[in-house]
This record gives C-alpha cells, sequence and structure tokens, in this order.
C-alpha cells in the first residue's frame, strides 16, 4: 500500500546539502498514509520503543484517526490535515529510519501556507552521520506541496517545518546530540523567552484524570522556514499562527480540558508585526 519516495535535492536543508551526495547502500524510503499499510506497525513499533517511555509518543488509536485526515476535503475556514510516516528500510528489508509527521493547511481565504509537524525521527545507529537523517528531514516538503494543491493553493506558497524539541541542559547527552544535528541543518528556535511553548500531555485520558488534571510539557519549536532559512526573525504572527496550526493538530484527537492550558498560554502570545528572534537550537 506504501509507495516508494523519490529523492529530491532541491528539498534539503542547507546544511543537508552533503545527503543528495550521500551513498545510503541502497536504502528505499516508503511513504505510508493509512494504518492498514503493513509497514505501518513497524515503523510504529520503533516509534514507540524509543518515545514512549519518554511520554512523548500518541496512542495507537490517535495515529489510526489521523490517518483518516487524508481522505477530507477542503473546506472553507477549517484547517486541512495530511498525516504520514515514512519508513527507510536497508536492501535486507531491515529499518534504518522511522519519521512521522502531519502538514497543515487552511483552505481559502486564508492565507496559503503550510505548516509541516514533524513529530518523531528514529535512526538506526549504523545510519547516523551517514546522510539518512538529511533526507528523512526533506520528505515532509513534498507532503506540504501535495497539501497546498489539494486546498487549491500555490504551491510556492510558503512552508515552514515545525519540530518540538527540549531545552538544552548540558547534562543529556542524546538531546545535545539532537540539536545540534538540527542546527547544523539549519534549523532556528523560536526563542522560548518571547513565546513560551507547550506540548500537551500524551498521556490517556484515564491517566491524567487520575493524577488531577493535564500536565503540559514545556517545549520550545525549531523550525525551518523553507527558503528563508537565513533569516533569524520572524514577525509574530506568523510564529503565533505556526502554533495555532499545531494545536488545531492536537485538538483533533485530544480532550478540550486537556487542551486548555495550552490555548491559554497561546492567547497571551504578542501578534502583529513585532519581531521575535529565531535562535540556535543550542542556545540556553
Amino acid at each position: 500500500m506504501s509507495h516508494n519516495l523519490k529523492l529530491i535535492a532541491s528539498d534539503l536543508a542547507p546544511g543537508d546539502r552533503r545527503s543528495a551526495d550521500a551513498d545510503l547502500g541502497g536504502i528505499t524510503f516508503h511513504l505510508i498514509e493509512s494504518p492498514q499499510d503493513p509497514l505501518f506497525e513497524i515503523g510504529f513499533q520503533k516509534l514507540t520503543e524509543l518515545f514512549g517511555p519518554r511520554g512523548e509518543m500518541e496512542t495507537r488509536t490517535v495515529l489510526e484517526h489521523r490517518f483518516q485526515w487524508n481522505r477530507a476535503q477542503p473546506t472553507a475556514g477549517k484547517p486541512l490535515f495530511h498525516y504520514a510516516m515514512i519508513l527507510a528500510l536497508d536492501p535486507k528489508d531491515q529499518v534504518a529510519a522511522v519519521r512521522d509527521y502531519t502538514a497543515i493547511v487552511h483552505a481559502p481565504p486564508e492565507r496559503a501556507a503550510c505548516t509541516v509537524h514533524l513529530s518523531h525521527l528514529w535512526i538506526d545507529p549504523a545510519y547516523r552521520r551517514s546522510g539518512l537523517a538529511g533526507w528523512m528531514r526533506a520528505f515532509p516538503v513534498e507532503t506540504a506541496r501535495t497539501l497546498l494543491a489539494r486546498a487549491r493553493h500555490a504551491l510556492h506558497a510558503p512552508i515552514t517545518l515545525a519540530g518540538e524539541m527540549e531545552f538544552p541542559d548540558g547534562k543529556d547527552e542524546a538531546r545535545n546530540i539532537r540539536l545540534l544535528a538540527y542546527e547544523k541543518a539549519g534549523y532556528l528556535k523560536v526563542d522560548p523567552h518571547e513565546m513560551p511553548y507547550l506540548q500537551p500531555d500524551f498521556r490517556e485520558p484515564s491517566a491524567i484524570d487520575a493524577s488531577g488534571g493535564p500536565q503540559p510539557i514545556p517545549m520550545t519549536p525549531i523550525i525551518r522556514r523553507v527558503g528563508r532559512e537565513s533569516e533569524n526573525f520572524a514577525p509574530a504572527s506568523e510564529i503565533r499562527t505556526l502554533i495555532r496550526d499545531l494545536y488545531a493538530m492536537y485538538a483533533d484527537t485530544f480532550r478540550p480540558t486537556d487542551m486548555a492550558p495550552l490555548w491559554e498560554k497561546w492567547r497571551a502570545y504578542p501578534d502583529g508585526q513585532s519581531p521575535v528572534p529565531l535562535i540556535p537550537p543550542t542556545r540556553p
């Protein structure tokens, strides 16, 4: 049910351009867009093994619902979502990497633009520093163009890739490696002092209720504004819209009571053309 992805070098981030010349040893890339795809189970298990113990992995029920978004038709005033997973397999059909993400577009008359939420990424240690990660960061750009077309927007509309990352602490080596990798690729983070961000509580509703309510996780959006990577400021209204898109995505499968603290924080954000600094992900 999945289909192979083409490698489009122009979609690579500035710091990932070396991936265009990387010898990936026969790895194939599969785009998964349905929970009935037999490769979904493989990718889901890999991501759950890594992110589940951290409380950073959605449940299977949530992901199965997200796949249903892919059949929706554009409706004025409502966001259009497209959820997908990419599985990279080596010549022996062993998993080399997995990524999942959601593209988000609003139908006309809202401004043409696409936010892509980069959910999770797992790479086999044997393929780190091979150039594979660069491609796993680039593939969502093509999905963004596909969704812009479905919403009847121009394909050259602005695209922003956004991931949620922990704060650098100088202690967690794996965390610091992740932040540095995205920094080298050309990603910047929204200054948390200007627009502090919360990720929803991913626990089951019963666990949330048993603990007395939702416990959102402070994180920071790290972003790649495709084609605008060298700009180190963005208008507050643009960042506000980006975070609104992320919260709209979560709100489709999370209870309103669990989203309430996030929307309260969002409403307090600055707006308009006031510049918000975009700083290196490793900066405290």
